[in-house]
């Protein structure tokens, strides 16, 4: 900061508190300028794109959706899977409004089977902390309103690798296995500059923090009359630590529990229709921040149906539709944050059946007293097929 006056400095070390409170607590909703990646990020429910199309409904019964590790013995089992989700997000926040697009690659999956017993590893974003934002702002320097720009931004957020099996005692009931570890990064950086660059030296503050946690998940897939399918699925955290970078731990918690059901009808012929409820315990990551961080416990509702359409090749073309509801975990200044999301799909057969593309639209709507936020989220799935 050379040439800077001591206002100026002083107003650095500000920020630069300010940033290690972002890093442990979370952004408040000026710097983030958005609803949904508050706090340690937005969930994205490690939804494949079909589940997503279906409103989250079938992802209990869904192999590429690394929730339930029963589901690794579907038919519907791919031996490779990738998964790309660009968000286009718009945020009104106290009359101001802000847009910004978001690239994600949530999934990435290989399985393996042998016999009854399936083999799954899949790496999937747990909590995406991916922002940036950029204000105009003034500060007194000298007695003289001085004209500058702020920017705040972070990058990173947390992954699930799992390692999972499956074995199937018949076509009617089906356990599986995973076990879970949570790597993680978040780069943050907040920095001010000066129009009269001459006069005013600009400055910027960055950071640097590490995850590390583990998870146990069980699940089971049961047929217990023709056409009716029960879906029961459960993670049980272990210990998440943060730390400065890679070695001074800032804080321990533990990796949210989550339980899950699922019930899916498919006596209509090529019609499937399913209900879904899921509750994750996020309020288990409180030791990692600041007591003061407002974290809540989030239910998931999703309803969808999937019907077959005309045959392109060998295999059939596949409708989607569905609509969730959910609360998300993080929010600002204490507000609850609700989403409620319409969605649909297709599925579509490529390379003579051995291949699917699946596609899919999202529109999310997030609420929160006095702020308020859409989402469309474009979905697409590529699975190599045994």
């Amino acid at each position: 900061m050379r040439n800077a006056s001591p206002l100026v400095r002083h107003a650095a070390r500000a920020i630069a508190r300010a940033l290690a409170l972002t890093v442990l607590a979370g952004s408040v909703a000026r710097a983030q300028g958005t609803l949904s990646a508050q706090g340690f990020g937005y969930p994205g429910g490690q939804l494949s794109s079909r589940s997503q199309a279906v409103g989250g409904s079938l992802a209990e019964f869904d192999p590429q959706s690394p929730l339930n590790p029963a589901a690794l013995s579907s038919p519907a089992r791919a031996l490779v899977y990738v998964q790309y989700d660009p968000e286009f997000r718009t945020t009104a926040i106290g009359g101001l409004s802000s847009k910004v697009t978001i690239a994600r690659f949530p999934a990435f999956g290989i399985s393996a089977r042998a016999g009854q017993m399936s083999f799954g590893l899949s790496f999937s974003s747990y909590l995406d902390r991916t922002w940036s934002n950029t204000y105009a702002d003034t500060i007194m320097v000298g007695g003289t309103r001085t004209p500058t720009t702020v920017s705040a931004s972070s990058d990173g957020g947390i992954t699930d690798v799992r390692g999972a099996a499956s074995y199937a005692f018949s076509d009617r009931f089906i356990v599986g296995l995973g076990v879970h570890v949570y790597p993680g990064r978040n780069n943050t950086a907040i920095g001010r500059t000066f129009q009269d660059s001459t006069a005013f030296g600009g400055f910027s503050q960055s950071g640097e923090i590490t995850y590390a946690g583990t998870a146990l998940s069980l699940g089971v897939i049961a047929t217990p009359v023709d056409h009716l399918n029960l879906s029961l699925a459960a993670r049980l955290g272990g210990t998440l630590d943060v730390r400065q970078g890679d070695s001074t731990v800032l804080g321990s918690a533990r990796v949210p529990n989550r339980f899950g059901a699922s019930v899916a009808f498919d006596g209509i012929a090529g019609s499937t229709f399913a209900l879904r409820w899921s509750s994750e315990q996020f309020s288990a990551l409180k030791g990692l921040g600041s007591a003061s961080l407002p974290i809540r416990d989030a239910t998931d509702i999703g309803f969808g149906a999937e019907v077959l359409g005309p045959k392109i090749g060998i295999s059939e073309l596949a409708f989607r539709a569905g609509v969730r509801s959910r609360d998300l975990p993080f929010s600002p200044s204490g507000m609850p944050v609700k989403e409620l999301s319409y969605s649909g799909g297709l599925g579509l057969p490529v390379a003579q059946g051995r291949g699917m593309l699946d596609l899919g639209l999202t529109h999310a709507h997030r609420t929160a007293t006095g702020a308020d936020e859409t989402g469309w989220i474009v979905s697409i799935g590529l699975s190599i097929k045994p």
